[in-house]
C-alpha cells in the first residue's frame, strides 16, 4: 500500500499545528471534496482534519490564505509589463524563504500580507501568469498530486523551501510587490483588466476571474446554475482566448450558482448582460421543489458536522442566541466572546474557537461607547490592541434604520468567508417595521432569512437578546427568551444567563443542536469582564418569591451533629490515585451534611495549599483540571 495518504495527513496536520487552516481536495485535484464548502471549511482543528482524511485518506490538501497568509502563484515563463525584471529575480530573491514547486514547474511563494494595502484574489492582476492567493482563496499545498490531461498537468506539488513557520513570521512582501499593489488599489485601471462588457478579449490568466465576474451578475438577478453555465459557455467561445475546458466553465457556473439569489446587480452597475446569453433569461428556481435524496448519497456528500467555530456551542453557518435580562452585562460578554475568535483563544476560558475575523454590527452603542467598551475588555484578558486592531471590524447603525429585510442588501458587500462570526446587537433593534417578535410566524421567517445569510457568507450569526419578565429560575433554557416560541427553537445555540442566588453572579446554561449537552456555569462580574466561578453551585438560581417566614413554634431539630469535615477526612475518603474532576467530586460528596459546592471547594484549596492533593491536567482538547493523591502525573 503506498505511503501518499499518511504522508498526506502528516502534512496536512503539520500545517494545522504551525497555525495554518487546511481542507480536503479532491483525489488528484485542485477542487474540493463533492458536498463541500471549499475554502469556508478550512481549519486548523486537528481532530477535524483526522477525520475529514480518515473518510478520504488520498484527498489532496488545500491551504488556505489570508490571516496573514499571502501566497503568490508564479506560472512558467510569467511575464508582466511592469515587473519583468522582478519576475525574472524571484526565484534567486526566494533562496531560503518558503516556497513549493508546482507540477507545471511553476512555483508559490508564501510571505506575509503588508499592512494598509487592500488585497485581494485575483488571476493576472500583476500580469499574465501571476495570480494572488489571500482571504477566499487557497493553493494546492505538497505533497498533493494533480493529475489533468487536458491541460497537460501530472505530477506532484514539492517543497522547495518547506512552509515551517508560523504565519505571523512569514518573510515580508518584497517591496516591488508592495508598491504596484499600492499603484493599482490607487488607479485600478493600471491592473490593466479586461472590461468584460466592452468586447474585447479575454486572455489566458484572466478568464476565471472574468467569467467568475459575469456570473456573479447573473446569479444576482435571478439565473440559475445551468442558465448561467450557458451564458459562460457562450462568452467562452466568442471572448476567452484561448478557450477554457467547458468542464471548466461548467464548474464556475456550479459555484457560483450555490450563493442565493440577491439584489439586480447588473441593473444597479449599468451592465447590459443580454449580450451574454444565449438562451431568454429564466426565472428564479422555485425553492419549493421537492430535493429529496437517498440515505446513501447524504451521508457520502455530507461525511463531517460543520467545522466549529466555538467548540461545544457554535460551528459554521449556525445561528447562537444570547438572552439575559436588560443591563445584564450581555453585550459585555459577546466583545469578550470577538476578542476571543479573533485571536483563536477559549472564550471564558472553557470554549476553545476557531480564530478568524469578527463583525459586530451594533444597534445600540453609539460609536464612542463601543471604541471605549472593546479595549477595555481587552486589556482585561491580556490582549494587545494590534492583536484585534485589524480582526475586529464593527459598523455602529443605530439611527440607520437597518432591519433584518436590509441585511441581505448589506451583506451584498461583504466579501463571502471574510467573517467567522457575525453579532447582531441587539436583536429587537432589527425586526423589520410592523413585525412582532410574538409571533412565531414573523419570528421564524427572520431566522430563515438570517440562515441564508449564514450560507452565502459562509459565518456564524450570534444575536443579543433580551429575556422575558419575571423569574427565570423555574423555567427551561429554550423559554427565556423573549417573544414566540420560534426564536429558542429555530436557532441552533440558545445561551441564557440567569441571575444567581449570590449578588454579582449569573448561571450560563445552554440548549444546542450539534453538541453534547452543556453543562451550567456559574460566571461573577469582574468589571469589565464575566469569569467563572467554579465555588458557585449552578442549581442555586435566584428566586423572586420572598422567603418563607420560619414557624417560631417547629420544634428544634434533634438529629446528632455530624462530624465535622477536616482537611485530612474529606482527602481520605474522595481522593484517589486516579485523578477526578471538581464535578464529579461535587457529585459524590452531595448526599452528605456539611459538604455544601462551597465548601467541597474550599477543602481541595487547603488540600492542595497543603500538599495533601496536586491539580492535573486531563487528557483531551482543552484538558480539565481533576484532583488526584500526589505523583499522579509523574505516574503518566
Amino acid at each position: 500500500m503506498s505511503d501518499t495518504p499518511l504522508r498526506l495527513l502528516d502534512e496536512a496536520l503539520r500545517l494545522a499545528v504551525l497555525g495554518y487552516r487546511v481542507l480536503p481536495l479532491a483525489k488528484l485535484s485542485k477542487w474540493p471534496l463533492a458536498g463541500s464548502r471549499g475554502v469556508h471549511d478550512a481549519t486548523s482543528d486537528p481532530d477535524t482534519i483526522r477525520a475529514w482524511w480518515a473518510a478520504h485518506p488520498e484527498s489532496n490538501i488545500g491551504l488556505a490564505c489570508g490571516s496573514d497568509l499571502l501566497a503568490l502563484d508564479v506560472d512558467p515563463g510569467a511575464i508582466t509589463a511592469y515587473g519583468a525584471q522582478h519576475v525574472a529575480d524571484l526565484e534567486l530573491d526566494w533562496i531560503g524563504r518558503p516556497r513549493s514547486r508546482t507540477p507545471r514547474g511553476g512555483y508559490h511563494l508564501f510571505m506575509r500580507e503588508p499592512e494598509g494595502v487592500s488585497i485581494r484574489n485575483s488571476a493576472g492582476l500583476l500580469g499574465a501568469g501571476l495570480d494572488l492567493k489571500t482571504d477566499g482563496g487557497y493553493i494546492v499545498a505538497p505533497p498533493s498530486q494533480v493529475v489533468d490531461p487536458a491541460k497537460g498537468i501530472d505530477g506532484p506539488y514539492e517543497w522547495v523551501e518547506p512552509l515551517d513557520c508560523s504565519p505571523d513570521a512569514l518573510p515580508p512582501c518584497p517591496n516591488w510587490l508592495v508598491d504596484r499593489l499600492r499603484e493599482i488599489e490607487r488607479d485600478p485601471t493600471s491592473s490593466g483588466q479586461i472590461d468584460v462588457t466592452d468586447g474585447e478579449a479575454i486572455p489566458e490568466g484572466r478568464r476565471n476571474d472574468a467569467l467568475a465576474s459575469i456570473a456573479g451578475h447573473l446569479r444576482g438577478i435571478g439565473l440559475d446554475a445551468p442558465a448561467i453555465a450557458a451564458a459562460l459557455q457562450q462568452v467562452n467561445a466568442e471572448r476567452c482566448r484561448p478557450p477554457l475546458e467547458a468542464r471548466e466553465v461548467e464548474r464556475i457556473a456550479a459555484s457560483i450558482g450555490r450563493y442565493e439569489p440577491g439584489v439586480d446587480l447588473a441593473g444597479a452597475s449599468g451592465v447590459d448582460l443580454t449580450a451574454f446569453i444565449a438562451p431568454p433569461m429564466q426565472a428564479p428556481p422555485n425553492t419549493m421543489d421537492p430535493q429529496p435524496v437517498s440515505v446513501g448519497e447524504l451521508v457520502k456528500a455530507h461525511p463531517l458536522l460543520r467545522p466549529p467555530v466555538i467548540h461545544g456551542l457554535l460551528r459554521q453557518g449556525e445561528t447562537m442566541n444570547v438572552i439575559a435580562s436588560p443591563k445584564t452585562g450581555k453585550s459585555w460578554l459577546t466583545v469578550d466572546l470577538a476578542i476571543a475568535v479573533a485571536t483563536g483563544r477559549a472564550w471564558l476560558g472553557r470554549y476553545a474557537t476557531e480564530p478568524g475575523e469578527v463583525l459586530i454590527i451594533d444597534n445600540e452603542l453609539h460609536r464612542e461607547t463601543s471604541a471605549n467598551r472593546i479595549p477595555k475588555v481587552a486589556e482585561a484578558r491580556g490582549v494587545a490592541m494590534h492583536e484585534i486592531a485589524e480582526r475586529i471590524f464593527v459598523d455602529n447603525v443605530r439611527g440607520r434604520l437597518l432591519s433584518i429585510n436590509g441585511l441581505g442588501v448589506y451583506s451584498d458587500d461583504l466579501e463571502p468567508g471574510r467573517f467567522k462570526v457575525v453579532i447582531l446587537d441587539a436583536f429587537y433593534r432589527f425586526m423589520p417595521a410592523g413585525g412582532d417578535e410574538n409571533d412565531n410566524g414573523t419570528m421564524a421567517n427572520i431566522y430563515n432569512a438570517i440562515d441564508r445569510l449564514a450560507d452565502r457568507l459562509g459565518c456564524c450569526f450570534v444575536l443579543i437578546h433580551h429575556s422575558t419578565k419575571g423569574n427565570q429560575s423555574a423555567k427551561n433554557v429554550t423559554d427565556v427568551g423573549a417573544g414566540a416560541g420560534a426564536q429558542s427553537r429555530a436557532t441552533d445555540t440558545h445561551l441564557v444567563l440567569r441571575p444567581h442566588e449570590e449578588n454579582g453572579a449569573v448561571v450560563l446554561d445552554a440548549a444546542v443542536r450539534s453538541w453534547p449537552p452543556v453543562e451550567p456555569t456559574c460566571l461573577r462580574w469582574e468589571f469589565p469582564v464575566w469569569t467563572v466561578d467554579e465555588a458557585l453551585d449552578p442549581s442555586s438560581l435566584k428566586s423572586e418569591r420572598p422567603a418563607k417566614k420560619k414557624d417560631k413554634a417547629q420544634p428544634k431539630d434533634k438529629s446528632p451533629t455530624p462530624d465535622p469535615w477536616t482537611v485530612e477526612r474529606f482527602v481520605q475518603a474522595y481522593i484517589d490515585a486516579e485523578p477526578s474532576t471538581l464535578a464529579q467530586l461535587r457529585e459524590q460528596a452531595a448526599p452528605e451534611p456539611g459538604l455544601s459546592w462551597r465548601r467541597v471547594s474550599d477543602l481541595l484549596s487547603i488540600a492542595e495549599g497543603n500538599g495533601l492533593i496536586e491539580r492535573v491536567r486531563l487528557p483531551g482538547r482543552g484538558g480539565r483540571w481533576g484532583y488526584a493523591l500526589p505523583g499522579w502525573e509523574a505516574s503518566q
